[in-house]
């Protein structure tokens, strides 16, 4: 997929977010303490420098496609609000992970459930994908319902689903399938 594909929706862009636009994102990180329980790479202190190295591994991820990382932009101001992203893809089983997040002053808008509906046809349309994954912490309510508002189903509970701060986790899964599927 080449690096210059955008989503567009009513009122956001989704693309890769450039190199350039490493200091927006540390500062919308830092100004974000809603995320921290949730992202275990998000924290208070997050630099310009991790910023760099975050953005060129979206990047190589992107190049490699093994994932697509969008930066989600306000269509009227091309204001950096959040992220929507394939985070994983797993080849063998035709599917992926999905994966999103908005800075707290622009929450409680329905930016991620726009952002994440886009990926969600960029997954099925353009990847030809047959299942994608939500995985969310039990206790992150809001992330259920932008699965939830995307059409997903939930699956139930996994054991040990994911890593945070090098720990296993239990993860709720929901899942979304082609309407064809």
């Amino acid at each position: 997929m080449t690096p210059d594909l955008q989503l567009i929706t009513s009122r956001l862009t989704l693309r890769l977010i450039h190199a350039d636009e490493a200091k927006q994102l540390s500062t919308m990180i830092r100004r974000s303490p809603s995320l921290y329980p949730w992202l275990d790479w998000c924290h208070q202190d997050f630099t310009t420098s991790e910023a760099d190295d975050f953005l060129l591994h979206t990047r190589l991820n992107w190049v490699k496609n093994m994932a697509y990382g969008f930066g989600v932009f306000t269509r009227n101001t091309n204001e950096l609000i959040g992220m929507a992203a394939l985070t994983d893809r797993a080849f063998s089983f035709n599917m992926g992970t999905i994966g999103y997040w908005i800075q707290d002053s622009h929450q409680h808008r329905g930016y991620a459930q726009e952002a994440t509906q886009a990926v969600i046809q960029f997954c099925f349309h353009d990847l030809k994908l047959t299942r994608i994954e939500f995985i969310c912490d039990p206790g992150n309510l809001a992330s259920h319902q932008v699965a939830l508002a995307c059409g997903a189903t939930n699956e139930g509970l996994a054991r040990n689903r994911y890593i945070f701060n090098s720990q296993p986790k239990d993860g709720l899964v929901f899942s979304v399938i082609p309407s064809n599927g």
